[in-house]
């Protein structure tokens, strides 16, 4: 039976760093969710992954900037962020869906944790970004920040494809997901 984790715990367990837990609870819990509702929605298993783990690394952001309401359930966070951000690509890519689907993007109540990544204020979690290395940090800021897609990051990047883009990002957000997991100086920072 797959522990099921309270708000406070996970948010703990982030700052702490002590999370590996915590993120096989949510890879076993909260992601077939996200996979169901991608893959239903005009997108792949691929597509369920990459949009999982930009949630993730929204959340820590909050978490780690100290911006998460602990009110808010992870889980339905999680699902909520996961939603819009697949919205976002569909939007981005002009696929063809529904309009009612393009509709659907989902608030927190005008609550600021919605915010995705694009925040003046990095604090610790800063320092793990700029140690991922030159090509991630450019990788993550074309794919994240500037919304960019994975034929146009390719291009910038001097990249085969869009298929080399989109490998090389998901391995950019992988790292970054492991330093916010393992690193203890960043625990340090944010527990002083």
């Amino acid at each position: 039976m797959v522990k099921k984790f309270s708000t406070d715990e996970i948010v703990r367990c982030i700052k702490s760093s002590q999370d590996r837990e915590v993120l096989n609870w949510m890879y076993k819990e909260v992601y077939p969710k996200v996979r169901r509702y991608v893959t239903g929605n005009s997108g792949s298993v691929d597509d369920s992954k990459d949009v999982f783990q930009e949630a993730v690394i929204v959340l820590y952001k909050q978490v780690i900037d100290n911006k998460y309401n602990q009110i808010t359930d992870v889980e339905g966070f999680m699902i909520v962020v996961s939603r819009n951000v697949w919205i976002n690509m569909v939007r981005k890519a002009n696929r063809n869906v529904s309009q009612e689907f393009l509709k659907e993007e989902v608030s927190l109540d005008n609550n600021p944790l919605v915010e995705m990544i694009m925040t003046e204020k990095w604090g610790a979690f800063q320092k793990l970004f700029d140690s991922i290395g030159e090509k991630c940090k450019e990788m993550l800021t074309f794919s994240t920040y500037e919304k960019l897609t994975m034929d146009e990051i390719a291009i910038k990047m001097g990249l085969a494809n869009a298929n080399a883009a989109k490998t090389q990002n998901y391995r950019c957000k992988q790292k970054l997901i492991d330093l916010v997991a393992e690193n203890k100086e960043l625990a340090n920072s944010l527990n002083s």
